[in-house]
């Protein structure tokens, strides 16, 4: 039987050391592509296969000597509120640091949005500090470009945006979130869900939160279908219901679908109350709530999953934007609650206020 054919084997025929065929096989910018090509064309003719078992070693001895010294990776965002008091994103965060330690990196998050910051010199700083791997974060804005050299970087996204470059992806599943919420209320008695949405929420997720929600309506006659209700959704933007209310009379929903925050404030010149005039699911639960049903995310497990990816490129010097891009989505799960309780008769929601 032939002899396993070694990277000692792969060095001899081409007069190299060793460590230069490792690092070639490891795809290492630290070689030309032209010599990465030389031995990785030679090593196939030769007909040399990875050890898996070595692999396993050399990451262990990698993993050591990295918490001992842990290098760093960036973790950058572009919004303008300190992470920590953004909804899902501060959760996104602390699954991607938790990770990170665990696998013996430190990942130290970068803002775009600091004074006189911009993406070429932050690209700038990252390379100058060493830093091999980044996760882009879910931008505030999704058309945001960042012009990092790429080809000097492992990178990954959490969720759909900046649009610019399309890295692999982890995100939630907005589509089955949304259409698992609209199937429990009908399973609950529910027969007219309206969903209400952020004027520029579906967008950032190239319209998965829409398509979710149309795809769920298919069950539905055509008469109980609804339009998406849009509502102002800036961060510090005081609720206002002088659209929902002629919304909401038209269409008479049974059940609303949305964040409660941003639905609760508009109910009130309705005379409206959860559940007893409508029921109320929130799709975008980060942890579960005593009162409100909805579909719960695990935004820490997004997190954790993309710097899984990023870590897997750095070690194995994949750099650049890939050219089949790779998504990963984390399913949501129903939590139920008393803002939507099982349908016992079919009375109408209450009658509007009389004043405005």
């Amino acid at each position: 039987m032939a002899s396993r054919v070694t990277l000692r084997d792969v060095a001899s025929r081409l007069s190299i050391h060793v460590s230069t065929v490792s690092l070639a096989l490891r795809n290492s910018p630290r070689l030309s592509g032209k010599t990465r090509e030389l031995v990785q064309s030679a090593a196939k003719e030769m007909g040399y296969v990875h050890d898996s078992m070595l692999d396993a070693l050399n990451a262990y001895r990698d993993s050591r000597r990295r918490r001992a010294n842990p290098p760093v990776l960036g973790y950058v965002t572009s919004w303008q509120l300190p992470l920590g008091e953004i909804r899902h994103h501060r959760l996104y965060w602390k699954g991607a640091r938790r990770r990170a330690e665990e696998l013996g990196f430190r990942l130290e998050h970068f803002s775009l949005a600091a004074p006189g910051m911009t993406d070429i010199r932050l690209g700038e700083i990252l390379l100058a500090r060493g830093i091999a791997g980044v996760v882009l974060s879910s931008f505030e804005k999704g058309s945001t470009e960042v012009r990092f050299d790429w080809d000097k970087l492992s990178a990954v996204r959490i969720e759909l945006q900046p649009v610019w470059p399309p890295l692999n992806t982890t995100a939630v599943d907005h589509v089955r979130a949304i259409a698992e919420a609209v199937a429990q209320t009908r399973r609950l008695g529910y027969t007219r869900p309206g969903f209400m949405l952020g004027h520029d929420w579906s967008e950032l997720v190239e319209d998965r939160w829409k398509m979710g929600f149309l795809w769920a309506q298919q069950e539905l006659p055509p008469g109980d279908r609804l339009p998406v209700f849009h509502f102002h959704a800036d961060w510090k933007h005081i609720p206002r219901a002088f659209r929902f209310k002629p919304w909401f009379l038209e269409h008479r929903p049974d059940v609303l679908l949305g964040p409660h925050f941003n639905i609760e404030p508009r109910l009130g010149d309705l005379c409206l109350h959860i559940p007893r005039d409508v029921a109320l699911v929130d799709p975008f639960l980060e942890t579960p709530h005593p009162f409100y049903a909805g579909v719960l995310h695990d935004f820490e497990e997004v997190g954790a999953r993309a710097v899984d990816s990023l870590v897997l490129a750095v070690t194995q010097n994949v750099r650049g934007i890939p050219r089949a891009m790779v998504r990963s989505y984390i399913d949501g799960f129903w939590h139920a609650g008393p803002s939507c309780p099982q349908v016992l008769s079919q009375e109408p929601a209450a009658a509007a206020c009389s004043t405005v």
